[in-house]
């Protein structure tokens, strides 16, 4: 999709809908804190997910909230001090769960609600889909082998091309292997990985409507590789990468070292970086933009968005919860949608 594109992917009138992740985890706190903040309440959404849960908690930290069910997206009201509760479509035998502690029960909700979320998406009924955190543990003791989000909507879509890019601060970051052990990642390499990440730092660009185009690549190694001294990924995977996109007509430049690339990008120089690794490119960007950075699911057929963070059981019931990264990120979504029905603005 691009900004020029004739085709909205989205539909702009439908509601939005947060989904309420692993219920034994934060993301039913902070939705119902989240909900009536300035920069949300002027649109319609909707929360996939427990209802008797999402009122208790409205009881306890939103008591101005009027919780309702309802059973279709079109049902939901204009009246921001509502928050409507739609269930996951697939929700029997679905039992109540232990606050703090992943289990069985809290992976099949949280699995319930991503795929109801899908489904509605797929079939426009609902505009964007922005999902509070969920745990492999949880979702693999419910017998779904996913490690993430990501990963999970991915393969509901049937989308065999997926980037995370994450938003926060000054800078944008886009991953090329995920959640992987580190040791795991030289081996999970190439060159047509590297280039189909490049090209979606490009997509992620244009879905976000940022005028600037130059993408920087991340080195894997220390001084990218000094001359081969210190890994030769630079050498035989990375820089040719580089090459293959630029000759494509992306804006690209590395291997850059990374130590100093995330500071260039942080003071404006590149839109985008492509870090190797999760934590390469989530330690600065989440040390420049917690608690209201944003995790947006790139080459998918429908906009996801995402909190910055995880379940956080240890805080669970204690209302220290803050809402901020789920703020921004289904404000995020909406600013998204609304720029593809208006291209122009």
């Amino acid at each position: 999709m691009t900004a020029s594109s004739p085709v909205n992917p989205f539909n702009p009138v439908a509601p939005f809908a947060i989904t309420m992740g692993d219920p034994a985890g934060i993301g039913p706190e902070i939705i119902v804190k989240g909900w009536t903040h300035k920069d949300i309440s002027g649109f319609r959404k909707l929360v996939i997910g427990d209802g008797e849960l999402i009122t208790d908690m409205a009881r306890r930290y939103a008591p101005e909230l009027l919780v309702q069910t309802i059973r279709d997206p079109s049902e939901v009201p204009g009246d921001p001090a509502v928050l409507s509760v739609l269930p996951p479509y697939d929700s029997s035998g679905l039992e109540p769960v232990q606050p703090g502690q992943p289990s069985v029960a809290s992976g099949r909700w949280a699995y319930a609600c991503v795929k109801t979320a899908v489904d509605l998406a797929m079939e426009k009924r609902i505009a964007a889909m922005t999902t509070a955190p969920l745990t492999k543990v949880a979702l693999r003791s419910a017998g779904y082998n996913y490690p993430g989000h990501t990963e999970l909507i991915a393969a509901l879509t049937n989308t065999p091309r997926v980037g995370m890019m994450l938003v926060g601060g000054p800078l944008r970051v886009i991953l090329v292997t995920i959640h992987i052990a580190l040791r795991e990642v030289p081996a999970r390499l190439s060159i047509e990985r590297e280039v189909e990440t490049i090209r979606l730092a490009g997509e992620a660009l244009r879905l976000l409507g940022v005028s600037e185009t130059k993408i920087a690549v991340a080195a894997l190694n220390p001084h990218a590789g000094e001359a081969s001294l210190f890994g030769d990924e630079e050498e035989k995977i990375i820089f040719p990468a580089v090459m293959e996109a630029r000759s494509e007509g992306l804006d690209v430049e590395g291997p850059l070292p990374a130590d100093t690339v995330f500071h260039k990008a942080s003071r404006g120089d590149y839109a985008i970086v492509v870090a190797q690794y999760h934590d390469q490119g989530l330690i600065p960007l989440k040390l420049l933009g917690f608690g209201k950075s944003v995790n947006v699911t790139i080459g998918l057929p429908i906009l996801r968005t995402s909190v910055d963070h995880g379940t956080a059981y240890n805080i669970v019931g204690k209302g220290l919860a803050q809402p901020g990264s789920l703020v921004e990120a289904v404000r995020l979504a909406r600013s998204i949608v609304e720029r593809h029905a208006h291209p122009g603005k």
